[in-house]
């Protein structure tokens, strides 16, 4: 930009920090230029009154106490604001058009996946469902082989004394071990 003077360059000449003249610029509400990346840019007229401000600041004023006269300094600045460019309306929509439609295929790839995942779940839970009730079949069997087992025995053994045999106990406790 040129024929216009930088905050740091406006901090040098004062010996102030450069936060300080951006401070002041926001406080006394001074109009000065700001590029994209909200960088400051002052004219000489500006820096006049931001020298001003410092000097009265020396002087021992508080910065409430201050009075500057920015009306001048608006209009001065306001014709040398160079024109912002516009995007023009159709390129606009073009580029919004683009961007809604790559949400769309984001979010239908997003959906499909969610629907694979479930699906792969659900595979996996029937799979491990079959195995239980494959477990559970087997251990059916065994406990009917068992049951047959243990009643050939007590109609083959002969009953002690105390009206069961030590092999009945076996058998009973054997149920249980899997």
């Amino acid at each position: 930009m040129d024929g216009y003077i930088k905050t740091k360059d406006i901090s040098e000449r004062l010996g102030v920090n450069p936060t300080t003249v951006q401070r002041w610029t926001k406080f006394f509400n001074i109009p000065c230029e700001q590029n994209e990346l909200g960088h400051y840019f002052y004219t000489e007229e500006q820096v006049s009154v931001l020298s001003g401000i410092n000097q009265e600041l020396k002087a021992g004023k508080k910065m409430k106490d201050i009075q500057i006269d920015v009306s001048q300094l608006k209009s001065d600045s306001e014709s040398h604001r160079p024109v912002k460019r516009a995007v023009p309306s159709a390129e606009y929509e073009e580029k919004l058009q683009e961007m809604m439609t790559h949400i769309q295929d984001i979010e239908q790839k997003l959906t499909q996946k969610a629907d694979e995942v479930v699906s792969y779940q659900l595979l996996k839970h029937r799979s491990e469902i079959d195995e239980m009730s494959a477990m559970l079949k087997r251990l059916e069997n065994r406990l009917i082989r068992m049951e047959a087992k243990q009643s050939i025995e007590e109609d083959t053994l002969p009953m002690a004394s105390g009206g069961t045999s030590r092999k009945g106990w076996k058998t009973f406790l054997h149920f249980f071990s899997f």
